[in-house]
């Protein structure tokens, strides 16, 4: 008996909430939702992402927060704005505006070569002409500061 007394009940984790709660809290919540949304005006979709983001940040731990994910347009909706939020945080941390920048080819164009082209024919067609993609260095291509704008611009 004495040892009965001194006996415990540990749960670890979260306890499941009883669904006698969970029908009672959603038909309150969702009559409130219905009501703010036909007294403002405002769509319904928005107050139930207004009630999801104020839970989440004032009360996460709760049982709203599981009624709230029962519904798989809220976290659908959810998860579009944790992204944008990702995508916002990560262009304030970079400075990158989402364009595409795609450093253009350099242009390589050498006079034609007297010790090989001799001939009419052959110097009529004109000299080497060469496009190097921008990665590449060697003694084929010209140095990466050199670009495919700055050596037509000599050309021309």
């Amino acid at each position: 008996m004495l040892l009965s007394f001194f006996m415990f009940n540990f749960n670890f984790g979260k306890k499941k909430p009883d669904k006698k709660q969970i029908i009672i809290i959603s038909v309150i919540l969702s009559s409130i939702v219905a009501t703010l949304s036909q007294c403002t005006g405002v769509s319904s979709e928005r107050l139930w992402d207004i009630l999801d983001e104020l839970q989440r940040n004032l009360f996460p731990q709760t049982i709203i927060n599981d009624i709230l994910l029962q519904d798989p347009e809220i976290v659908k909706r959810r998860a579009g704005r944790d992204v944008d939020k990702a995508i916002r945080e990560y262009q304030r941390l970079t400075g990158d505006d989402g364009t595409v920048r795609i450093p253009l080819p350099r242009l390589i164009e050498k006079a034609p070569d007297e010790a090989v082209c001799y001939s009419k024919d052959c110097k009529q067609l004109g000299g080497e002409m060469r496009l190097c993609a921008p990665f590449i260095e060697g003694i084929d291509c010209p140095s990466p500061t050199t670009s495919y704008d700055k050596h037509n611009q000599k050309s021309n």
